[in-house]
């Protein structure tokens, strides 16, 4: 099996040289070393690395953890954190984006090996075929009920409640946030494609520059979005 391409985000530039090298060491091929949350995005437009190693303490006004947020909303990659805080108040933060693994410096080569291959394995398997998860149950008053994921065509957000828009024409209002929502469906099938609005890839009919069209629906998305979003429609098929 293929070696996964690995982003390294760090400030530190003789640590991030370390890193690279412990990763190289150890059969990894590695992107461009991005010292900054920007120049992270850049690298993950231009590089596409298959699992991103991010330092939560970055210089500049936005961390680390800022940069899996981000990555959470437009790639479905493992994301490992390295940091030299192990702090309650810096892990209540982390564990808020969901994090695939937590590495605390200092650390061996060997930390480094076991947390990318986990998470790795553990985001393979989220990657199963879509009929292996076909419903899920969404509270709608007092009522729960059995929604077929392939009967979403989208879900858009209203203030403090989901919308979720069916294939039959009807809309289903749930009382939940769009990130509650999408923690709800499989990411192999769903993708968030801007801050209120979730599409299921599989009745995308067409991904243009800058938009997405379902059906009668366009939804405006950004190129990082789009990029991300092909990404996963493409990992579907291989």
């Amino acid at each position: 099996m293929q070696k996964p391409v690995i982003g390294v985000v760090e400030d530190e530039m003789v640590i991030a040289d370390t890193i690279c090298l412990n990763l190289r060491k150890l059969g990894y091929t590695t992107t461009t070393t991005s010292p900054s949350y920007a120049r992270a995005i850049k690298m993950m437009e231009e590089e596409k690395p298959d699992l991103m190693l991010v330092d939560i303490n970055l210089g500049g006004e936005k961390d680390g953890i800022d940069l899996a947020k981000h990555i959470r909303q437009h790639y479905p990659i493992p994301i490992i954190f390295l940091t030299a805080n192990s702090d309650a108040a810096t892990l209540e933060r982390a564990k808020q984006v969901n994090p695939d693994g937590y590495i605390v410096k200092p650390y061996k080569k060997s930390d480094l090996f076991a947390a990318i291959e986990i998470a790795m394995s553990n985001r393979s398997r989220q990657f199963q075929k879509p009929e292996a998860i076909d419903y899920i149950m969404v509270k709608d008053g007092y009522d729960y009920i059995k929604v077929f994921l392939m009967e979403i065509v989208y879900v858009q957000s209203d203030q403090n409640y989901a919308v979720l828009n069916l294939k039959n024409g009807k809309k289903l209002m749930v009382r939940s946030t769009i990130g509650e929502m999408m923690e709800k469906l499989p990411p192999n099938v769903f993708n968030r494609i801007g801050r209120g609005t979730i599409v299921n890839t599989q009745h995308i009919n067409k991904v243009q520059t800058d938009k997405v069209i379902i059906g009668d629906a366009a939804f405006t998305i950004s190129k990082a979005t789009r990029d991300g979003l092909i990404a996963l429609m493409e990992g579907l098929f291989k």
